[in-house]
């Protein structure tokens, strides 16, 4: 997979991310501590460092649909993620197809790890009654790798930045 850069801080995906439905995981970075107004949740402060997102993306276009969106930058604000990515910069995406939501099955699991923490509650998680579908990471990503492959119908990793990119 190749993902180019187009602007500050997004990728266009291209390539080998599937059209099929499925779930997704995308690891960001947020280079600075940040205040966002996060829609309906309000203001709400973020610190510097890795996070996940949990989502799913079972409607046309699949999971290529929704990752490119979600790293081209989408012009109406929709999802909790469309805020955070304004400022935040995408360093890998995860994914597994097929019908199942797996985001909350992800969530749940990472909400009981010592490896992810929930920076804001019922982030991304509106429409079920997971505590956050935003989890912040406090490994490097190699580790957040082998971290994410211990989840439950676990994804496989599709695309990784660079090594530069490797700092979390």
């Amino acid at each position: 997979m190749i993902l180019r850069v187009r602007r500050q801080g997004a990728v266009q995906a291209q390539g080998s991310l599937p059209s099929a439905p499925g779930s997704y995981l995308l690891a960001l970075r947020l280079q600075e501590p940040e205040r966002l107004s996060i829609g309906a949740l309000g203001e709400q402060d973020f610190a510097a460092g890795a996070y996940v997102y949990c989502g799913s993306a079972l409607g046309p276009g699949g999971v290529r649909a929704r990752v490119r969106r979600h790293v081209e930058g989408a012009a109406a604000l929709h999802w909790h993620i469309d805020y955070l990515l304004r400022r935040a910069r995408v360093l890998a995406v995860w994914a597994r197809t097929g019908p199942r939501r797996l985001e909350c099955e992800w969530a749940a699991a990472m909400s009981s790890s010592g490896e992810f923490t929930s920076p804001v509650p019922r982030f991304g998680a509106s429409d079920c009654r997971c505590p956050s579908h935003l989890w912040r990471a406090g490994v490097r990503i190699a580790v957040l790798n082998s971290a994410l492959r211990r989840l439950p119908s676990a994804p496989l990793l599709l695309w990784r930045g660079s090594p530069a990119m490797d700092m979390l």
